[in-house]
């Protein structure tokens, strides 16, 4: 029997009797092959076992799970096909194997690891909302709470804005005084994210809040609203309204999630105009600046191709607003809000009001390098401060 087969038989029976840790494919056969090692662990997904192979290549790692059958055959594909060594790690024994030429070895060791490792997968997945009910009347969990089918990238957005709103209140006064917070969300559409917000806040911070969602179709305000009234959600409420034209008063935060094109600019706008503490926006549409864009000072050939010239608007219509932002006293982060996996619509702005007063200058001579360099008249976030 060769070494190879042995080899694969104790990682058959080490995973049969649980006492399997891991396994580690390296020394490329290729030595210019960018795969430069396989770790493969046991992990329980979904409540089956399975072989989780995390490929390390030379500027990244990838991670593939396989069912153990399927998996035990991708490991005797790699240990003929890609790698000339291999170390078994089992509670029993460690066992090193190693190929060079026709000739090979495997020797028996004794065992580094007396446990197993905890066979769970990766970490335990933190969800920062618990609201189950309003979830499942929003059409984004089922009757039994699992997450349905076509609704796994809105959950992940959900849980993700949470975590950022956690991020951004972590030792913020707000929470730490204890105070009461009156939160807008200019655009709520399904309220997904609004629903979410509200539930972090009172049911997590165990904070005073009142939060309103702003949407311009009555139909979702009615269906919000009775949600909010079913799980008893009493200061969440939803109310017609356009962006420009709502009357947005005293306000803690204000958050504009893909609000189109220049509404995007009247949310920050009204959000400034009310001394908000935070300003939270996920821009949606450039249409302005692209239009605006009439000469880009020794950069046509960036700018002859629409896509790209689509992409730099959007890069330079975020850029001025988060400058004016600075101008305004508030403190900017231009960050990926969620991996473009799961939406395109990925860009966050954030402004945290600064406590210490800004010379605007400096931000506003910033700004104008920007209209001259790309030949932009006048940014409409500037028509409204």
């Amino acid at each position: 029997m060769s070494n190879e087969i042995q080899l694969l038989q104790h990682v058959n029976s080490s995973i049969q009797e649980d006492t399997f840790v891991r396994l580690t494919l390296s020394k490329p056969i290729d030595s210019k092959d960018m795969l430069k090692k396989v770790i493969i662990s046991l992990a329980t997904i979904k409540r089956q076992s399975q072989l989780s192979f995390v490929y390390r290549h030379k500027t990244n790692d990838v991670t593939k799970n396989q069912q153990v059958q399927d998996g035990l055959s991708t490991i005797e594909d790699l240990l003929n096909n890609k790698f000339e060594i291999a170390n078994l790690f089992t509670t029993a024994s460690d066992y090193a194997y190693e190929r060079s030429g026709a000739k090979s070895r495997l020797k028996q060791k004794e065992a580094t690891f007396k446990s197993a490792p905890n066979r769970g997968h990766d970490k335990e997945k933190r969800h920062l909302i618990q609201g189950v009910e309003y979830l499942q009347l929003l059409g984004v969990l089922d009757k039994n709470g699992r997450v349905l089918k076509d609704k796994g990238d809105k959950f992940k957005q959900i849980n993700k804005f949470v975590e950022v709103i956690e991020s951004l209140l972590k030792n913020h006064e707000m929470v730490s005084n204890k105070d009461s917070i009156k939160v807008v969300d200019m655009g709520s559409g399904k309220g997904y994210l609004t629903f979410a917000l509200y539930d972090y806040l009172t049911n997590q911070l165990k904070l005073d809040a009142s939060v309103s969602g702003v949407e311009v179709r009555q139909d979702l305000i009615d269906k919000c609203n009775s949600i909010a009234k079913e799980v008893g959600f009493d200061k969440l409420q939803f109310e017609l309204g356009y962006i420009g034209d709502y009357q947005l008063n005293k306000t803690n935060i204000l958050i504009a999630l893909h609000a189109c094109d220049t509404a995007t600019d009247d949310a920050i706008a009204k959000g400034m105009a009310a001394n908000a503490e935070l300003i939270i926006c996920a821009p949606c549409c450039h249409k302005q600046i692209r239009k605006s864009m009439t000469e880009s000072d020794g950069l046509d050939s960036l700018l002859q191709h629409g896509i790209l010239k689509e992409r730099q608007a959007e890069i330079v219509t975020d850029a001025i607003r988060a400058l004016i932002m600075e101008a305004n006293g508030y403190k900017t982060k231009v960050f990926e809000f969620i991996s473009t996996e799961h939406t395109g619509k990925n860009l966050m702005i954030v402004g945290q009001r600064k406590k210490q007063a800004t010379d605007p200058q400096k931000y506003l001579g910033e700004i104008d390098k920007l209209k001259k360099q790309f030949g932009i008249p006048q940014h409409y976030l500037e028509s409204l401060v």
